[in-house]
């Protein structure tokens, strides 16, 4: 599903979530980790130990210089799987740190924006996973650390539209005329009612998955087409983790959007996209499977395992101060922002919301 190579360090992962030895103080140093490293990661939990630790070691020159967490234990076993020179508590010892070039963020949701507000305000580049604010604050904030320091390049979690059979799709779908009618179905992993996704600061499945598939939408019917639109909910009694929206973009694009969390999904979660506009008839299975219908011509993709472009990703972001490639737009991180979050305002109010890209 993964590959050999990622499945293995997912397997690793599960043992890493379970690690104990901590260490005393405020810094852990590996005496064989790499002082001369460029890369901080922020959050140690399953996704940064199996995901971007992974690729930043394997896919691009970077290295790990310091391992941050909460739980101290996690940001040692990171440190030593990976030759991490440093574990430590201490975010200010990585922000004062000129030889970091990038900080990757993978922490509880509600701390993305701050650790990456504080990195910004320090000229870094920083990588926010998903989501990148909980909250419209956090949002205004943000963009005023970029507005304030437009040498800090920003790169996003939302790594799908980077996967090979998204792009060959988006590539398809500029080629159509008019606007694009979209409908998602997602099962996602079925989570108890006290994890910590619900907590109030964390913003529950919206924020914390349902944001993938917003982002997606924008990507799908374009940012210059995408507002003011209009989102619609559609309650459960089970809403925290059941719930279905429809959005009508500004160019008339629409989208329907069904999130399921009724029971373990053995293969992760599972995401099927069903696409047409113009001529163009598409289906997007998991990102694995692709099939595009244009009148009488046919196409089917099928890769060996699933490519939800986080390796492409990952390594876009550390390459970035390599190649002097632009961060991503701050028009952009606002739309994406923005959207999930009159998103969540529409299901937590039963009502129909407005949204407009602007602060």
């Amino acid at each position: 599903m993964y590959g050999l190579e990622r499945t293995f360090k997912k397997v690793r992962s599960q043992y890493h979530m379970k690690a104990s030895p901590s260490f005393d103080g405020e810094r852990w140093i590996n005496e064989k980790g790499s002082k001369d490293g460029d890369v901080a990661i922020i959050g140690c939990g399953n996704f940064a130990f199996s995901t971007i630790a992974h690729y930043v070691s394997k896919k691009t020159e970077g290295k790990i210089k310091y391992t941050l967490d909460t739980d101290k234990a996690k940001a040692l076993s990171l440190a030593k799987e990976y030759g991490a020179y440093c574990a430590t508590a201490r975010y200010d010892e990585v922000l004062n740190d000129s030889g970091i070039k990038v900080v990757y963020i993978a922490s509880n949701h509600s701390t993305h924006a701050e650790y990456a507000i504080q990195a910004i305000e320090k000229g870094k580049d920083v990588h926010i996973e998903k989501p990148h604010i909980v909250n419209y604050e956090q949002l205004v904030r943000l963009e005023k650390a970029m507005l304030a320091h437009p040498e800090s390049r920003v790169f996003m979690g939302f790594n799908r539209p980077k996967s090979k059979l998204f792009e060959k799709l988006l590539h398809e779908i500029k080629l159509q005329p008019g606007n694009i009618m979209m409908n998602w179905f997602i099962a996602g992993h079925e989570i108890d009612d006290n994890h910590w996704y619900f907590s109030e600061a964390e913003g529950g499945r919206v924020m914390g998955n349902l944001c993938h598939w917003s982002d997606l939408c924008i990507h799908l019917v374009g940012l210059e087409n995408a507002f003011p639109c209009t989102i619609s909910p559609a309650i459960a009694n089970e809403a925290k983790s059941n719930f279905a929206i429809s959005i009508t973009f500004a160019d008339g694009s629409q989208a329907a959007l069904t999130f399921s969390a009724k029971g373990h999904t053995f293969e992760g979660v599972r995401e099927y996209l069903n696409v047409h506009k113009g001529d163009l008839l598409a289906s997007l299975r998991d990102f694995e499977n692709l099939s595009l219908d244009i009148v009488d011509k046919k196409q089917y993709r099928k890769l060996f395992h699933r490519d939800h472009g986080h390796s492409a990703n990952i390594t876009h972001s550390y390459n970035a101060h390599k190649n002097d490639t632009s961060g991503e737009s701050l028009e952009y991180i606002r739309g994406t922002g923005l959207l999930v979050l009159k998103i969540k305002e529409a299901l937590d109010t039963n009502s129909i919301v407005h949204c407009e890209n602007r602060l």
